[in-house]
């Protein structure tokens, strides 16, 4: 990719030299072709970081994803003003494959009457690090998109070797953020009834995404 990128990049400079009445925009261009080249570079070192980490974990015998009940543990207890309901969880295991969820909807009475939700999922990757590479390959190249419906981008969580992705609705007032851990976890935090992202991503920063990262 970063090759193809290079190339890329001298073809746009040599189109600068001959379109003289314009060089602001071909420069532009220039520019434009580098920090994509930039955010592809990114998004290859992020994934040579994920596999050597998996491979690390294959030589000490860390091979199948965690029980979905140890995975429930670094759910949160309670969120303030919701009442939880029971986790939920499985683990799945086949030759090549394996993969745990855990999750938990907590709820609270709405303003309108109607009901109020949070869900947070929780997902381990450990034996299917090809599925996790490609659901979080974008985030590393600092991607964003906007429009009158919503919002979706990453975000720096603030946690060494955690990721974040961020996704908001501004029609239906959903929130929705995911943290990619360590190469190997996906954690998602859904609200509705929000004005912003701020409360699920407070709900994701005060779980062990430090802990979970350094498995």
């Amino acid at each position: 990719m970063k090759y193809w990128m290079a190339g890329l990049s001298v073809t746009a400079a040599l189109m600068v030299g001959s379109c003289g009445g314009k060089i602001d925009e071909m420069r532009q261009a220039v520019q434009n072709v580098k920090e994509l080249s930039k955010a592809g570079e990114n998004i290859e070192k992020a994934n040579e970081v994920n596999q050597a980490r998996h491979e690390e974990r294959r030589k000490r015998g860390d091979t199948l994803a965690m029980p979905y009940q140890d995975l429930q543990k670094y759910l949160p207890e309670s969120i303030s003003g919701y009442a939880p309901q029971e986790p939920t969880g499985s683990t799945m295991n086949m030759t090549g494959m394996s993969y745990s969820t855990a999750a938990r909807r907590y709820t609270k009475p709405g303003a309108d009457g109607s009901e109020e939700s949070v869900e947070v999922t929780l997902i381990d990757y450990n034996a299917s690090a090809d599925l996790y590479t490609g659901m979080t390959a974008l985030w590393g190249a600092n991607f964003s998109m906007e429009d009158q419906n919503g919002y979706s981008r990453s975000f720096d969580a603030g946690v060494k070797d955690v990721a974040g992705w961020e996704h908001y609705d501004k029609q239906g007032k959903n929130s929705e953020i995911t943290n990619a851990l360590g190469g190997r976890f996906i954690l998602t935090v859904k609200a509705t009834g929000q004005s912003n992202n701020d409360m699920t991503k407070s709900i994701a920063k005060s779980m062990k995404l430090s802990d979970l990262a350094a498995k």
